[in-house]
């Protein structure tokens, strides 16, 4: 009997890191954390790139992970606090497309970076719940997110671009490369994932250090409240100072 029929495929993990300037100093350290973790787990090949767009920058990483024989590519960004558990779990969806954490974003109310999409091809803001499912979704976060290779080589090339179109007829809008490649791994009947047991932090916002998507809602809040304090309602009348 030849074992080698029933052998699982060897995980190689490309471990990709896109930055635009510097890294800071605790995020640097919480990543250390995690990848010196996982290196004792499982094999990891590390790729990164400074500079450039994301599209470019994404492109270029992941030619190396398919030269370098990867099976996954991790991508990390450089303003995420991330959990160290976060690679295994990732892992548990590894034969779907993609699969990513829950992220929310630095401003904009700190929405989570989700969408769904409508019949009509409108692409909708998704509010998951923090209950430990994974949910399916038409656009994922994309810097914790962990891509199959061997559903990426489905796709023509390039793989990552940005693009500018009309969605239902209405006007231009710009498309990044993550959501077009969710779109793309969706067109050959591909399952794009967000695990809400990842939870993540973005790093850096004014004088908030992190944002993570379980103090989302109080921090939005907060920052209305703030807002709210400083200025005059309707109806008011009067003089005030800038608070420093």
């Amino acid at each position: 009997m030849n074992n080698e029929v029933n052998k699982p495929e060897e995980l190689r993990i490309g471990l990709a890191v896109h930055a635009f300037n510097f890294v800071d100093f605790t995020v640097y350290f919480n990543h250390l954390h995690a990848f010196c973790s996982w290196a004792r787990q499982h094999k990891l090949v590390f790729i990164g790139k400074k500079g450039c767009d994301s599209a470019t920058a994404r492109e270029f990483i992941a030619d190396k992970a398919v030269e370098t024989n990867c099976t996954h590519l991790l991508f990390v960004d450089a303003d995420h606090i991330i959990p160290v558990e976060m690679l295994n779990l990732l892992l548990e969806n590894k034969d779907e497309c993609m699969v990513s954490g829950l992220c929310c974003k630095k401003g904009d109310g700190f929405k989570q970076v989700v969408f769904g999409k409508s019949p009509d091809g409108r692409f909708l803001e998704l509010n998951l719940p923090i209950d430990g499912k994974v949910y399916e979704v038409a656009v994922c976060a994309f810097g914790c997110t962990l891509i199959n290779l061997k559903e990426l080589q489905k796709l023509p090339k390039p793989w990552f671009r940005d693009t500018c179109e009309s969605i239902c007829d209405g006007p231009l809008q710009n498309a990044r490369s993550d959501v077009n490649l969710c779109e793309a791994f969706r067109k050959i009947g591909g399952k794009v994932f967000v695990d809400t047991r990842i939870l993540i932090g973005h790093y850096g916002h004014d004088q908030m250090n992190c944002v993570f998507p379980q103090n989302a809602k109080v921090l939005n809040n907060l920052q209305q409240l703030y807002q709210d304090s400083v200025k005059l309602n309707k109806g008011i009348e009067g003089v005030y100072g800038d608070v420093l």
